[in-house]
């Protein structure tokens, strides 16, 4: 086979054979084959899409390109398509583990510009991500949470796919981002499986019709592997919360799990229910009763220091910068919009995301909203804070242009 002539089929639309894709993606994984040549057979797949049966083969591929786990029991897993200020990972897998419900995730970093859970969780000083099979198989029984970052020898493929992605313009595939998602909850033994999908500016899906597609696609896949998989989709035209920024948002999924109610509380209950609902044989509204009160008793929150604590992390340490910049409104009026687009695009700018495969991820910094739509403001009043290690960064009328004022 030659790598040319299957960038070439798949720019002229035409179906890709199991073995071609195999040739062309494990050629890559065993660096055969370079970044610019997987790249443009990437924009072609985005440009032109796969089939279903493609995009089949293709995460067969990606699971076999590793080892795969067993669990002694069914454990649920939860994945979110990628939107800003999504830290609900943090609050359902405490409460998933309050109700003594076991959740193994491998998560993955950031794409585009939405956040990652490892980014996320690599801002707890000392969290373990680089979880062994043995480490996962032992916290699941220790403190019924495990998650981590893809290893080596756990979907290898996608690693470095995923990486690719990241940096040239194709992350918004839906072939691309069901067999991402797929392979790695098929090959981390999964039982029950909700996905978030997030849908608008801020999300890698941008139209409710797309959403519904990759909806569609993604429970279907489950099927094809014998896996109970749910959908939601969650609006993102803006921030899930008020944070955007790892440490940032470490903190806000914090308060969450404290009792304080944020914009974040209901969708992550959402799908916390889903999954109880699912693994308990429960209709929803009873999966979301259980939440709700291991949320309010405190019991997720002590779940949640057992799980960071068991993975070495230390709570006490999350830090964000002491340089912090304000952003005030220039006149009166009404927050009628806060755009996720404007939000992830300056919280990148400040180093809380990655540009190229190269980057390395400011923690500490971010952006922290003070007010919420709807709510009415005078000129002069404090918008934002804006947390960064630069104070003459240079930041643009477009870059600042987070709130729409009416």
């Amino acid at each position: 086979m030659n790598i040319l002539d299957i960038i070439n089929k798949k720019r002229l639309n035409k179906e890709l054979t199991y073995e071609e894709l195999s040739y062309a993606f494990n050629g890559y994984l065993n660096k055969d084959i370079p970044d610019y040549q997987m790249s443009a057979l990437l924009m072609a797949i985005t440009i032109n899409g796969l089939s279903f049966y493609e995009t089949y083969n293709l995460t067969k591929i990606f699971v076999e390109s590793g080892e795969t786990y067993h669990f002694d029991e069914k454990v649920c897993d939860k994945h979110s398509t990628g939107g800003i200020g999504d830290t609900v990972t943090f609050i359902i897998a405490p409460i998933l583990a309050a109700l003594d419900i076991p959740i193994a995730k491998m998560s993955g970093r950031g794409l585009g510009i939405t956040g990652g859970t490892i980014d996320k969780l690599e801002s707890i000083p000392g969290y373990n991500i680089n979880l062994t099979k043995e480490e996962y198989y032992k916290n699941i029984k220790e403190c019924r949470i495990a998650i981590g970052a893809q290893t080596d020898n756990l979907v290898p493929l996608d690693k470095v796919i995923y990486a690719l992605r990241d940096v040239t313009g194709t992350t918004e595939s839906i072939p691309l981002i069901v067999s991402s998602i797929m392979s790695k909850k098929i090959a981390c033994g999964a039982s029950f499986i909700v996905i978030d999908i997030k849908c608008g500016e801020g999300a890698l899906i941008k139209t409710e019709e797309d959403a519904k597609v990759l909806s569609e696609w993604l429970i279907k896949m489950g099927r094809k592997f014998n896996v109970n998989v749910k959908t939601l989709i969650t609006p993102m035209d803006e921030p899930l919360s008020n944070s955007i920024g790892n440490a940032l948002e470490v903190l806000e999924a914090i308060e969450v799990l404290k009792g304080k109610e944020t914009k974040l509380t209901k969708v992550s209950l959402d799908v916390a229910a889903t999954l109880i609902a699912s693994y308990k044989g429960l209709l929803p509204e009873s999966g979301y009763i259980l939440a709700k009160e291991v949320l309010k008793n405190g019991k997720a929150y002590e779940a949640f220091e057992k799980w960071i604590s068991t993975q070495g992390g230390d709570l006490s340490k999350i830090k964000v910068s002491d340089k912090v910049l304000t952003l005030r409104s220039a006149k009166d009026g009404q927050i009628t919009h806060i755009s996720a687009l404007a939000c992830g695009k300056l919280s990148i700018k400040l180093g809380a995301g990655r540009q190229t495969k190269d980057s390395k991820i400011d923690y500490s910094v971010g952006v922290k909203l003070l007010k919420n739509k709807g709510d009415r403001v005078k000129k002069g009043d404090v918008l934002a804070e804006i947390y960064t290690n630069d104070v003459n960064i240079d930041l643009s009328a477009e870059d600042l242009n987070l709130f729409t004022i009416i």
